[in-house]
């Protein structure tokens, strides 16, 4: 189950701030926090930290370096020294797969069917906020197999 709390006046708010919740059957990440179960009767705590350069006595200009969670690197960005916003990273990344499939190296990067299937969910989240009922989805048929 996840949230993602995003307003329509949200964007380059900074009165509003996001508020992201993933929620699973061993834990849940919430905002920059891990909290999951890692053995029995187990349950560890863990923030996902941003690495930035460019802060402090690091000279290197200020740009994303990776996110951790503890020791282990889940992300790195893939355009170091191009000191790009998150935007610009995700946009970027897009196109460099999308470049690699258009070449045949890779399966696609947002195959049509997942477009459609996420299309369809922000859908029916826009006529529960209007209507205040809940909506039901399926998987459709463009999404079989996927």
């Amino acid at each position: 189950m996840g949230l993602y709390d995003f307003t329509d006046n949200q964007w380059h708010n900074q009165l509003r701030t996001r508020r992201i919740v993933v929620r699973g059957s061993a834990g849940e990440i919430a905002n920059d926090e891990v909290v999951r179960l890692t053995g029995p009767r187990t349950i560890v705590r863990s923030p996902l930290v941003r690495r930035q350069t460019g802060y402090d006595l690091d000279l290197d200009g200020f740009d994303t370096d990776h996110i951790s969670l503890g020791d282990t690197i889940l992300y790195r960005n893939p355009f170091p020294g191009l000191r790009f916003n998150d935007e610009d990273i995700a946009i970027s990344g897009m196109l460099t797969r999308m470049a690699a499939w258009c070449r045949e190296e890779c399966d696609p990067p947002y195959p049509l069917a997942d477009g459609c299937q996420d299309h369809l969910i922000a859908l029916a989240i826009e006529e529960s906020a209007s209507t205040g009922a809940p909506v039901a989805t399926a998987v459709e048929a463009w999404a079989a197999g996927h």
